[in-house]
């Protein structure tokens, strides 16, 4: 994903993006276990962690994107958007040991 896609993702709207609509005309409920925001968010953040700045130049800029995309996706969580799905089957794998 790139981050004009991102943006699009992240961006306010004052209608529903009929992109995300998956059966042709309902939005997906909240705890739905889909949530391409959240996943997005996630996966934005997981890249750009895993990058190798070459100098502190770079690693500040890599820091600083870290931190928006969190605010960004802590943000989503708090507004009542589900959790990205690594995080929803992570819990559920824990909970379901014996």
């Amino acid at each position: 994903m790139t981050f004009e896609e991102l943006a699009r993702l992240t961006a306010p709207r004052t209608t529903p993006d009929r992109g995300l609509v998956k059966d042709g005309g309902t939005l997906p409920k909240r705890g739905a276990t889909e949530d391409p925001v959240a996943d997005a968010l996630y996966d934005a953040l997981s890249e750009i962690l895993r990058s190798r700045p070459r100098h502190v130049g770079e690693a500040y800029q890599v820091i600083r994107e870290a931190d928006r995309l969190l605010s960004v996706l802590d943000t989503h969580l708090r507004e009542g958007g589900t959790l990205p799905s690594p995080w929803r089957r992570c819990g559920r794998a824990r909970h379901s040991a014996p």
